[in-house]
C-alpha cells in the first residue's frame, strides 16, 4: 500500500475522509467505508488495512530430485486486515530449474491458539505468457475473515524437487475478497536443495 493510502486509512469516522479528499479534490479515489475497518476506494478496489506477513518456508525433504515432498508457506494473519482474505499466490522467481506442482494435493489449514483447523481451498497453476515457471494461486471457499488473527499454513507438493541444488525463491502475494481487489505482495519464501555427492 503507498505512502498516500497509509495517510487515510486510519480515519475512524466517513465524515474525516469526506472532509479530506473533498478538501483536495480527489473524489474520484475517495475511500468508501464498507465495513468496520475495511477499505474499498469508489472505482470498487479493495485493500488490506493491516497486511498478511509471510513468516517463511520450509520443505519436509531437501535433498535434489526425490519425490514426497512438501513445500509449506506460513503466513500471519493480523487482528485487523480489514477486508476477508481470499486468495494466495506462490511464484517460483529464482532457481535454476522450474519446479512442477501437483495442483490437487495442496493442503491449507489455519493455526490459532484454539487449535488447527483445515481451510477448504481450490488450486489452480497457470502460466504468464512469455514464462514457463508456474504460479500456484490458491484461492478459498470461504474468504478468511479479517480477524482471523492466526497463522495460514499452505502446503504445496511438487512433482519432485530440483535436479538441482542451490537456493529457489518463491513470492508470496495476498489477495482480499473483493471483484477488483488490490493485491500485495508478502515477500520471498526461501527453499535450498542439497545433492549428497558434495
Amino acid at each position: 500500500m503507498n505512502k498516500f493510502m497509509h495517510k487515510f486509512i486510519n480515519f475512524k469516522y466517513p465524515q474525516s475522509l469526506a472532509k479530506v479528499f473533498m478538501g483536495i479534490g480527489l473524489s474520484a479515489f475517495a475511500l468508501i467505508p464498507t465495513s468496520l475497518g475495511a477499505v474499498q476506494l469508489r472505482d470498487g478496489k479493495t485493500y488490506f488495512v493491516q497486511l498478511p506477513m509471510l513468516l517463511g518456508a520450509e520443505t519436509t525433504r531437501n535433498s535434489v530430485y526425490v519425490s514426497g515432498a512438501t513445500y509449506y508457506f506460513a503466513i500471519s494473519l493480523p487482528a485487523n486486515m480489514g477486508e476477508p482474505l481470499q486468495k494466495i499466490e506462490i511464484s517460483q522467481t529464482e532457481g535454476f530449474e522450474t519446479i512442477g506442482f501437483i495442483g490437487d494435493r495442496t493442503v491449507t489449514y489455519l493455526q490459532t491458539e484454539a487449535g488447527r483447523s483445515e481451510v477448504r481451498s481450490k488450486t489452480e497453476i497457470t502460466r504468464k505468457e512469455g514464462s514457463d515457471r508456474p504460479t500456484i494461486s490458491v484461492s478459498f471457499d470461504s474468504p478468511l475473515p479479517a480477524d482471523s488473527q492466526g497463522k495460514l499454513i499452505i502446503g504445496l507438493r511438487p512433482v519432485h524437487n530440483p535436479r538441482y541444488d542451490g537456493v529457489y525463491l518463491f513470492g508470496v502475494t495476498a489477495s482480499p475478497q473483493g471483484d477488483r481487489p488490490n493485491s500485495q505482495f508478502l515477500g520471498y519464501g526461501r527453499l535450498s536443495f542439497y545433492s549428497s555427492f558434495h
